[in-house]
């Protein structure tokens, strides 16, 4: 499918329409996997919007991998769809809210996997590669649910901003593990990443940056390179700090 994609979009579509449509007992569900499956291969407008319409499929385990692709993958259109779809899901569970504090024991069936739907759509919305959600736009999507674990999800996103300035945090681990970054409620795994997501913030924005608390030459590389692309890009270093 992924090839196919990539070769002939307009014969790819129906084909991968087909494939989410699919269910049933005589059906495997891979429909549940698919879209994960196949923008980790091949990303496309095509699949974008198969997986904007699917946000309403009424089977949530679609709707729950179409909202987790769309945030790690989706362009800056994906953005309104989400928000609107979760503003629809907050809006049918208003007085309902306790049926999904579901126990361990309930962690699966039908409301658990409409809980994943509401958190899916909230962990798409706070962590989207394509668009920055800041404190402001986190408050207003707490406002509109009060499903407990969903509120908390918004509740762990909200923390990362009590802070100002906020901080950038990065180290350069050894193999396998690799590089890991954060800024508020945002994760990395390169520089270029984090610097794609920096973009997003407002000019004069300042950063704290943290270094990591052994010296490397490759973590003194990051942090040229990262205090040099904050002032190329009108933002502040307000301070340097290592960490704990």
């Amino acid at each position: 499918m992924a090839y196919l994609l990539r070769v002939n979009p307009s014969l790819a579509r129906p084909r991968i329409e087909e494939a989410v449509a699919a269910r049933g007992k005589d059906f495997s569900a891979c429909n549940h996997g698919m879209f994960q499956s196949i923008a980790e291969i091949h990303y496309d407008p095509a699949l974008e919007e198969i997986g904007i319409r699917s946000l309403d499929d009424p089977d949530p385990q679609v709707a729950m991998t179409a909202a987790t692709m769309l945030g790690r993958y989706g362009s800056p259109a994906s953005e309104s769809a989400l928000r609107e779809r979760f503003a629809a899901w907050s809006a049918a569970w208003s007085g309902r809210e306790g049926e999904l504090d579901l126990t361990f024991a309930e962690s699966s069936g039908d409301l658990a996997y409409q809980l994943g739907f509401g958190q899916n759509l909230i962990q798409a919305i706070a962590t989207a590669k394509s668009w920055l959600t800041d404190e402001g736009s986190l408050r207003r999507l707490s406002e509109l649910t009060r499903v407990k674990r969903v509120r908390d999800q918004l509740d762990s996103c909200l923390k990362t901003w009590e802070d100002r300035p906020l901080i950038i945090s990065f180290h350069n681990n050894p193999a396998p593990s690799g590089f890991d970054g954060r800024v508020a409620q945002y994760e990395f795994h390169s520089v270029d990443e984090i610097e794609s997501k920096l973009r997003q913030f407002p000019s004069g924005t300042r950063f704290v940056l943290q270094t990591p608390a052994l010296d490397s030459s490759a973590d003194d590389h990051t942090l040229a390179e990262l205090r040099t692309f904050l002032k190329t890009n009108g933002m502040t270093v307000a301070a340097e700090k290592r960490q704990n």
